[in-house]
């Protein structure tokens, strides 16, 4: 009897990676505060640890290098000063800023649900559960609509 076995692929995300890289930049620059390095300490620092003469140069290893030697000096990074991006509450915000600037009929939760359900061709019961990809095209979609009842508003406006 032949057994298969599965074998896991993990698929990296850039933007996960550029989210990454940009968290570990701020705990690196919120450690150079906390401890209170001056500019010459931490170039010094970071070409000791790195060969790098600043923080943008660095790759994840390197970053996780100077990360750990600022643990050993004491620095813990605050994680909950991060927060992370919630598509399903810019969908919602835009969604009741279209409404304020009167670009919308019906500005109810069941009108974002049908205007999501007509802009990905699939129906969610709430905007939390639209996958990444399709949120990112709800988002723009919203966007150029705001930007619309803005115009319209604008001309409305100037014509009083």
């Amino acid at each position: 009897m032949a057994t298969t076995t599965r074998r896991f692929t993990a698929h990296s995300n850039t933007g996960n990676a550029d989210a990454q890289r940009k968290r570990e930049l701020g705990h690196i620059h919120q450690g150079r505060a906390a401890l209170r390095w001056s500019e010459d300490d931490y170039r010094f620092h970071l070409r000791n640890l790195t060969g790098k003469d600043s923080s943008a140069e660095l790759d994840a290893a390197g970053r996780r290098k100077v990360l750990d030697h600022m643990a050993t000096l004491g620095y813990a990074p605050k994680a909950s000063t991060f927060k992370t991006f919630d598509q399903a509450a810019k969908i919602k915000w835009l969604w009741k800023k279209i409404g304020e600037h009167g670009g919308l009929r019906d500005s109810s939760p069941a009108a974002l649900l049908a205007f999501i359900g007509r802009t990905t061709g699939s129906g969610y019961s709430d905007a939390k559960f639209v996958p990444t990809l399709e949120a990112s095209k709800v988002i723009e979609a919203l966007k150029a609509m705001l930007d619309r009842a803005k115009r319209a508003q604008g001309k409305e406006g100037g014509e009083a």
